[in-house]
């Protein structure tokens, strides 16, 4: 009886961790789609304006931002590759505030 109580339960915690990173996966893929879509539609407003002066790109880098940091930080974990990408990512949010403060935006 009480053997059976515990499988049942461990069970129980089995579904719960299960729907927890199912949640987390499709919180993280959700979220990257919603991003690559930003990019395209700031490309696209980019091309169509066919203004291509220095301020122009605020949007662009802004996304690009967006996705460095979601990639260096939901799809890397550990190991170099992670180094790396979070290396870029910071890097990145770098150039963006050097961006914002040449262009006056700020």
């Amino acid at each position: 009886m009480l053997k059976e109580i515990a499988q049942i339960e461990n069970e129980k915690e089995s579904k719960r961790r299960r729907d927890i990173i199912s949640t987390a996966f499709s919180f993280k893929y959700v979220m990257l789609v919603f991003i690559i879509c930003l990019l395209v539609w700031n490309v696209a407003l980019l091309l169509k304006r066919r203004n291509f002066s220095y301020d122009q790109y605020l949007n662009l880098v802004v996304a690009l931002m967006l996705l460095f940091n979601h990639i260096a930080y939901y799809f890397t974990q550990r190991g170099w590759l992670s180094r790396v990408m979070k290396t870029i990512a910071w890097l990145w949010i770098v150039f963006v505030f050097a961006y914002l403060f040449k262009t006056g935006a700020v």
